[in-house]
């Protein structure tokens, strides 16, 4: 069989072996292709074993002949794309985490500077719930535009980019061994859980410092 690498059944010549002696030097191989059912590291065993009987070689000998296990390179492909997953959900936790920090400061800084105005809405009958869910809300407004700012960027970026070429580098029409640019909707929406989290969380101790002022020297504040 004559092809160019890939499954294309368009691009395959079947010939007789005799006739491919004729085209080019048949005694040394380029490649034996075998399709297998059943474990495939017996298969490997089996094939090591089978050519190092007929070719003189220790069968423990990875250097003496090249066998590409398929099945074997995708799991170890998994065990990178799964490292690769958790290295980037790490960075996306410390993200969210320096703008959790970062969100509480603001909301600090906005509650000393609003304080007479606290002052003001205590002395009018304002109570604590209701100062506590002003200044939560306005965190988890700030956290809300974010986050969809974030969103909208990503798909932005999806849409832009597509794809990244992988397979098809190497394989002419393989590029579905691409790197495709995909939003999720799973990750969208834990990633809204997440954010939502990290809004209440860094929100709130600014939001209970505005509850517990009291309105007399919040009144007073210069």
């Amino acid at each position: 069989m004559i092809s160019n690498g890939d499954d294309n059944m368009n691009a395959m010549v079947y010939i007789p072996f005799s006739t491919m002696s004729d085209l080019k030097n048949t005694f040394y191989l380029d490649a034996i292709t075998l399709d297998y059912e059943g474990d495939h590291a017996k298969v490997v065993r089996g094939v090591r074993t089978s050519m190092a009987f007929h070719h003189g070689f220790d069968p423990k000998d990875e250097r003496a002949v090249f066998v590409f296990d398929a099945v074997k390179d995708l799991a170890d492909l998994n065990v990178i794309t799964v490292g690769i997953k958790v290295l980037l959900g790490f960075i996306g936790m410390l993200t969210l985490g320096i703008g959790g920090v970062g969100l509480m400061n603001i909301m600090l800084v906005s509650v000393t500077q609003r304080t007479r105005e606290i002052g003001v809405e205590k002395a009018l009958g304002a109570r604590r719930w209701q100062i506590l869910f002003q200044f939560l809300s306005e965190a988890l407004v700030i956290t809300f535009i974010g986050g969809v700012a974030g969103v909208i960027l990503a798909y932005l970026v999806s849409w832009a980019v597509g794809s990244l070429t992988l397979w098809s580098a190497f394989i002419e029409d393989a590029s579905e061994g691409d790197i495709h640019l995909i939003i999720d909707s799973g990750t969208l929406i834990a990633s809204t859980v997440i954010l939502s989290f990290v809004g209440i969380v860094s929100g709130m101790l600014p939001a209970i410092k505005a509850a517990r002022l009291d309105p007399i020297e919040a009144l007073r504040y210069e």
